[in-house]
């Protein structure tokens, strides 16, 4: 009996919204796609997901004096 297969491609795949280095999770509540903030916050809608990510983004950027530091567990 073949089994199926799913290629690593499709397991890679995820919705997580990215903004530069803003990212915000994709998550399912119940069968309802939606987005993880801090604090446990759920958006649902995708333009929250967005402007937080890109909120997100411009907070590292004010703080971030090389792309070196976001590999680095130091404080900004």
């Amino acid at each position: 009996m073949a089994t199926s297969v799913i290629p690593k491609s499709e397991m890679r795949k995820d919705d997580n919204i990215r903004v530069g280095y803003g990212e915000v999770p994709s998550i399912t509540v119940e069968g309802v796609p939606g987005w993880g903030l801090p604090g446990g916050k759920i958006v649902f809608q995708e333009r929250e997901a967005i402007a937080f990510a890109q909120q997100l983004d411009s907070e590292i950027r004010i703080r971030l004096k090389s792309p070196k530091q976001l590999l680095s567990a130091k404080k900004l």
